[in-house]
């Protein structure tokens, strides 16, 4: 029996980073014969399988699968038979993880996740010099009688005079200054976006997913001032379809 490695990470961990990159995603699972699975007679193919099959959004048409041989469904003395079904499922579901591209080993996630972070922070950058004229600079909320969520902007490297070298040192001067200062931003931005209607709730989901795939909460400050940016835009079209009667209302406490 193969030995689980120390430094192992369970698949309902993985399932929860996973989550995070694709909010919209789900997993099935079934039983199968190999046969169905493409694996060949002599190598198990008409055993039955537990298959695990991950869907990044609904309708995906290129779902993951990943599978576990029903023989090696094992139960604790007292278990009931379902147990081990439950048990087949997660480790399928890890399986399809794994084929995912979500390592099963805290030394390749920390790899990966680092990996992952990086490619956002430079994608921010990209997204602030294609879409916008200085993005340390926002433009401000609409005016309403309520109050206006303002965005953190101290400290905020500009995306302009990024180099690639300088690129590498975002993580140390984008950090927020506190967890507080992050949580009561987010509360901010997640107001302001529950208060448009489903049309344009779409659009700003939409400029978020664009920016660093819909992370949440965003750990860097310019990503979040990206998301900002973008809502404040969006509200600002909302706004301006309405008449002013309408738009008072719409905005009132």
């Amino acid at each position: 029996m193969a030995q689980i490695a120390e430094n192992y990470v369970s698949p309902s961990l993985r399932w929860g980073i996973f989550k995070e990159d694709h909010p919209e995603a789900s997993v099935e699972f079934h039983a199968a014969p190999g046969i169905e699975l493409g694996i060949p007679e002599n190598f198990g193919g008409s055993e039955q399988y537990c298959v695990a099959t991950i869907f990044k959004h609904p309708g995906d048409t290129t779902p993951i699968v990943g599978y576990k041989p029903v023989s090696d469904a094992k139960g604790g003395r007292g278990d009931h038979v379902s147990d081990g079904w439950n048990i087949l499922c997660t480790k399928a579901l890890g399986r399809a993880l794994k084929r995912c591209g979500y390592p099963d080993t805290t030394d390749d996630l920390r790899v990966f996740v680092q990996y992952k972070k990086r490619m956002a922070e430079h994608s921010a950058i990209r997204y602030g010099i294609e879409q916008m004229d200085a993005p340390a600079e926002l433009s401000p909320a609409p005016e309403t009688e309520t109050d206006t969520p303002e965005t953190e902007t101290d400290d905020i490297v500009d995306a302009e005079v990024v180099t690639e070298e300088e690129a590498l040192m975002i993580d140390s001067a984008d950090a927020w200054r506190d967890l507080f200062a992050q949580e009561e931003a987010h509360d901010a931005l997640k107001s302001m976006v529950s208060e448009l209607p489903d049309e344009f709730q779409d659009l700003a989901r939409a400029a978020h997913d664009k920016v660093n795939g819909r992370e949440w909460p965003m750990t860097s400050r310019s990503q979040y001032n990206a998301v900002y940016a973008a809502v404040s835009a969006i509200t600002d079209d909302y706004v301006e379809s309405l008449s002013d009667d309408d738009a008072a209302e719409a905005f009132s406490a």
